[in-house]
């Protein structure tokens, strides 16, 4: 595999632990793995192995995206536990808090 393949790899895993908003010190404590080591995935420098890419998935990160580029399709698995807790929220309000979860989306959609 070529070294740039592994910089993108790397890309992707940062920009995944960001996206459900966890400090590399924190992810790898729970993969059981270093922080160096999570910062050497990170610089694309060397990639997880599965073990380690399944213990990702029950975090939230999205692995399929982080090996290949490409999203798997909108799951609870692959949500980040924010995401989690207002697709909780959604499926647990009445009409007036879906009403409320609706206008705050039309809110924050881009233009």
């Amino acid at each position: 595999m070529e070294d740039k393949n592994f910089a993108h790899i790397g890309e992707r895993l940062r920009e995944e632990r960001l996206r459900i908003s966890m400090q590399q010190v924190d992810l790898a404590d729970q993969c059981g793995v270093s922080r160096r080591a999570l910062s050497t995935w990170e610089k694309g420098e060397q990639t997880p192995n599965a073990a380690i890419l399944s213990v990702m998935a029950g975090k939230g990160i999205d692995v399929l995206y982080v090996v290949t580029g490409k999203h798997v399709g909108e799951s609870e698995g692959t949500l980040a536990p924010a995401e989690r807790a207002l697709l909780q929220a959604w499926r647990e309000s009445g009409d007036k808090g879906r009403a409320l979860l609706s206008a705050a989306a039309e809110v924050l959609k881009p233009e």
